[in-house]
């Protein structure tokens, strides 16, 4: 099975923020007027590609298990 998700931001200018790691400092999510190394764990899982990509697995197993 395959899934896909995706994460709309854009690369910041300068880093910003102590969670996360990876780009996280760089990757800035204009929804949220920050980059998701501000955002809280739980809120970045909730609106991630990761977190997206792991439900949509997790109801495409569901339906076949």
């Amino acid at each position: 099975l395959v899934v896909e998700a995706d994460w709309d931001g854009y690369i910041a200018l300068a880093p910003k923020g102590e969670n996360g790691f990876g780009y996280d400092p760089i990757f800035y999510v204009d929804e949220y007027g920050c980059s998701t190394a501000e955002l809280d764990s739980e809120t970045k899982n909730r609106i991630s590609h990761r977190g997206n990509a792991l439900r949509m697995m997790k109801e495409r197993l569901d339906g076949i298990l």
